[in-house]
């Protein structure tokens, strides 16, 4: 037997507040060392907080060393989907560049690049979206 805890709507208002901490914590500590170790399903989580909240209609697959997570229509799951229109592979430094500085460079996309930039430039925090890349 175990207890299970699911948020209330009311408690499901403060995701937007919970995704503008995580990016200002993400700015802060900076993108992932080689040293940290990151938990199983963090890609999933990080989807979750930070993208899905602003994601636009797609299905995109993020492959990021061992962890595999999806997002379509702006719902994550663990895991491959079938016919995404975006995949994106990489290291987690490169993910936090995408997401954080609008960088491409350090990460391999397949698929529908244009939708990719609706995503980042969405998810991106609103002060970094202003600055030069």
């Amino acid at each position: 037997a175990s207890t299970v805890y699911e948020l209330t709507d009311y408690g499901r208002g403060l995701k937007n507040v919970i995704r503008e901490l995580a990016l200002w914590g993400a700015q802060s500590i900076g993108p992932p060392t080689e040293e940290d170790e990151l938990y199983p399903g963090w890609l999933e989580n990080a989807l979750d907080t930070v993208v899905a909240p602003v994601a636009p209609p797609g299905r995109f697959e993020f492959r990021v060393d061992d962890e595999v997570a999806s997002l379509v229509d702006g719902e994550t799951g663990p895991g491959s989907i079938d016919e995404p229109d975006v995949v994106v592979e990489g290291n987690a430094d490169g993910i936090y560049h995408l997401f954080i500085d609008g960088r491409y460079d350090l990460v391999t996309i397949e698929g529908d690049r244009e939708l990719l930039e609706r995503l980042v430039e969405a998810a991106r925090p609103a002060a970094a979206q202003q600055l030069p890349v």
